[in-house]
């Protein structure tokens, strides 16, 4: 499914898409593991790699946890959009949504004291810039970028 590395920079089209959609979400170990191939043949370097991973699993765990509790038919999907200078993923699930107003989202990791309710915190300071979108009855889309520091080309 995941075809990185086999074209010269000047010769891909961009964005690239990889998606993965899911009826039954447990599949959080492969979402994490593509994070990670698609970041480091991107030339993001070790520490971008694991906050990239980190977020997308926060963001994952969220959509299972809060999306898909509500319902046996919820689906989720993630989708990564591969540019020449950053990487762009979407994280949606068909669940219940929820209200936004009523959302705290820490501004420094020294108010993340708890192991619960941290993911939206992580993943918005991890990440470049970040997107929730949510109401109740609608599901949730979390859609966050992280740039590449220097533009490399894309290891095969």
């Amino acid at each position: 499914m995941l075809i990185l590395g086999q074209k010269k920079m000047g010769q891909r089209k961009f964005p690239e898409q990889v998606l993965f959609k899911f009826e039954r979400p447990c599949y959080l170990r492969v979402i994490r593991d593509n994070t990670e191939v698609i970041a480091r043949r991107m030339g993001f370097d070790e520490d971008q790699v694991f906050e990239l991973a980190m977020i997308v699993d926060e963001a994952y765990a969220n959509a299972i946890e809060h999306g898909a509790r509500t319902s046996c038919e919820s689906q989720l999907e993630v989708e990564f959009l591969i540019f020449k200078d950053r990487l762009e993923v979407c994280v949606k699930d068909t669940g219940c949504g929820f209200d936004l107003s009523g959302v705290q989202i820490p501004k420094n990791l020294r108010s993340l004291n708890s192991t619960r309710g941290r993911g939206l915190g992580l993943i918005s300071l991890l990440s470049d810039r970040y997107e929730l979108i949510s109401s109740p009855g609608a599901g949730t889309t979390l859609r966050f970028t992280k740039f590449l520091c220097l533009e490399q080309e894309f290891v095969a």
